[in-house]
C-alpha cells in the first residue's frame, strides 16, 4: 500500500513539473520577422 502511495505521490510530483515548465501564453509568429504568403497554393 505504501509503495503505491509513492509511486501516485511521483507521478503526481513529476506531472506537475512537467507542467509548470514552458512558456505560458498564447503561441504566436511574429509577421515581420517572418512574413505569410498570402496567395493561395493550388
Amino acid at each position: 500500500m505504501q509503495k503505491n502511495t509513492v509511486r501516485i505521490l511521483l507521478f503526481l510530483s513529476i506531472c506537475f513539473v512537467l507542467n509548470s515548465c514552458g512558456t505560458k501564453g498564447p503561441l504566436y509568429i511574429p509577421e515581420q520577422q517572418y512574413p505569410q504568403d498570402t496567395r493561395a497554393n493550388n
